[in-house]
This record gives structure tokens, C-alpha cells and sequence, in this order.
């Protein structure tokens, strides 16, 4: 326990990329006997697609629970202003159901790669989502394979606006020449996968089951909430597989992770509501 606690508190002595990896970490660490709780970031030097996703859905969760935060920003500018041009903090630091409007940022003509995009929850969102990302693709002359990322964007759109019961998502992306890779994550702070499922009188006795359990129940074709559906975590699993990319789903304090080297899941340091997924797909040669 002593050597475990060394490599934690080392790694946050020195700048760090947040991702999948530490951001439930991040979240763990953060004192709510406090009335406006501290969430250091000073030493967060680059912000991948799920971390973004993870924290944003992280504030506005507790937000709803009427819970402010005070930031200690990223002392490295390049962090620090990302964050400012997206308006991090003025989008995801208040109640989505009280405010919206103006502190929304939807997609443009304009939108760019590493923007993070809210989602609301309306009729045809996960096909006009879909569209969208595509459109940046092609923008910035990303090569993948068109009809296959749309339809797996689609998916995870679609599963948020039938099942989170919430009425705001996020998208974020990020393109890595060097790795000639495409990153897409959706997140919601909704219900989450657990309650959702369990709603189903099939599915009741999950109700009481770790949440990275009921997460590989759910990717299994043809459980779903709603009698007759559930093949879009399925379509997930298979096309990113197909496509040599990793697909990663955490709902509650459970992960699964699916990709070359197989199924990894477990369990994360923090508890968030709601369901946070990452594509993470190679670039057509």
C-alpha cells in the first residue's frame, strides 16, 4: 500500500497527460466536506478525448447536485489554453438544466477537431452527430472509413438519447497524425447502464451486480432495456474490432476496454453516473 501510494502521489509531482488511465483518479482525490471543492489540474500538461469527456460529465453531474468547484488551472499555457478557447469551465461548471443557451457549443461549419461539442437530446440526433463528425473529417482530410464511423458514432449518440434520460451529452475528438488515428468520445452523467438495464424485468437482477459486469451484459447482442432491441454496443464491438481500433465504456466505477489484445475490465477509483464511451480507430492507408 505504502509503494502504491509513492507511484500515485510521484505521478501528480510532475506534468501528466489525463486520459482513461488517471482521470478517475483525478476525480477520487477531490475533498467534498469542502463547500466549493478544490479540483487541481496544475500539473496536467494535455487532455485526451476521455478525460475530457469523463470531466466535463464529472462537474456537470455534481453541478445538478447544486455542487460548485473552484479550479486550480494547468500550469502549462498549452493546457490552460485549450481549455479557455472551449470554454471548459463556463460550459460544464454550472446546471445544465437551469442554464443553456449561449454557454452551448454546438457544430458549425467552423468546428474543428479537437472542439468538444455539446449534444442535445432531440429527434434525429444521433444521425445528424453522425453527419457532423464526418464533415470534420473530411475537413481536415482524416482518412477512415466513412460509412463505418458514422454508423458507430450513431450508436453511441443513439444510446445516449434513449437511455441516459438526460438532456445533454458532449462529444470530443482529436486527430494524432503521428499515430494516424482518430480519438471520439461521447459521454453523458445520466442514469447509467445499470439502472437502465435493470428496468427491463430480464435484466432486474443486475440491478445488485458490479457495474463492469453489467457493462459486458450490455454488449451482448440483444440486451437492452427496450424488448426486441440491443445490437448497437454490439455493432460497437464488432466494427471497431474489424477495424483494428479499441472501444473503451465505463458506466458507474466499471471499465471495459475491447481490442486487439482482447477484453479488459475492472474496476475505476470513482463512481460517475452515467455512461462515457472512446473510439479509438487507425486511419485508412
Amino acid at each position: 500500500m505504502i509503494i502504491f501510494f509513492i507511484i500515485v502521489y510521484y505521478r501528480w509531482l510532475f506534468p501528466v497527460n489525463l486520459d482513461f488511465s488517471n482521470v478517475d483518479q483525478l476525480c477520487a482525490k477531490v475533498d467534498f466536506r469542502s463547500p466549493r471543492p478544490i479540483i487541481d489540474l496544475s500539473k496536467v500538461r494535455f487532455f485526451r478525448p476521455f478525460s475530457l469527456v469523463y470531466l466535463g460529465m464529472f462537474l456537470r453531474y455534481h453541478n445538478c447536485c447544486n455542487k460548485a468547484f473552484d479550479i486550480i488551472p494547468p500550469e502549462s499555457n498549452a493546457a490552460r489554453g485549450y481549455l479557455a478557447r472551449q470554454n471548459f469551465w463556463e460550459r460544464f461548471n454550472f446546471n445544465p438544466d437551469v442554464i443553456k443557451g449561449e454557454k452551448l457549443i454546438r457544430f458549425t461549419t467552423s468546428t474543428s477537431l479537437n472542439d468538444i461539442i455539446d449534444v442535445e437530446n432531440r429527434p434525429n440526433i444521433a444521425d445528424d452527430i453522425a453527419v457532423a463528425v464526418l464533415k470534420v473529417l473530411r475537413n481536415n482530410r482524416v482518412h477512415v472509413k466513412v460509412g463505418l464511423l458514422s454508423e458507430l458514432v450513431s450508436e453511441l449518440v443513439d444510446n445516449f438519447a434513449l437511455h441516459s434520460e438526460r438532456t445533454l451529452a458532449v462529444v470530443a475528438m482529436q486527430y494524432y497524425p503521428n499515430l494516424r488515428r482518430v480519438v471520439l468520445a461521447v459521454g453523458d452523467c445520466g442514469i447509467g447502464i445499470r439502472a437502465s438495464l435493470s428496468t427491463n424485468p430480464a435484466y432486474a437482477y443486475l440491478v445488485s451486480r458490479p457495474h463492469c459486469e453489467v457493462t459486458l451484459k450490455a454488449i451482448e447482442p440483444l440486451v437492452s432495456r427496450i424488448p426486441g432491441c440491443g445490437t448497437g454496443l454490439t455493432n460497437i464491438r464488432d466494427e471497431t474490432l474489424n477495424l483494428g481500433g479499441r472501444f473503451t465504456l465505463t458506466t458507474g466505477n466499471g471499465y471495459v476496454i475491447i481490442g486487439r489484445q482482447g477484453t479488459k475490465y475492472g474496476n475505476m477509483s470513482y463512481d460517475l453516473p452515467g455512461v462515457q464511451a472512446e473510439l479509438s480507430l487507425p486511419e485508412e492507408d
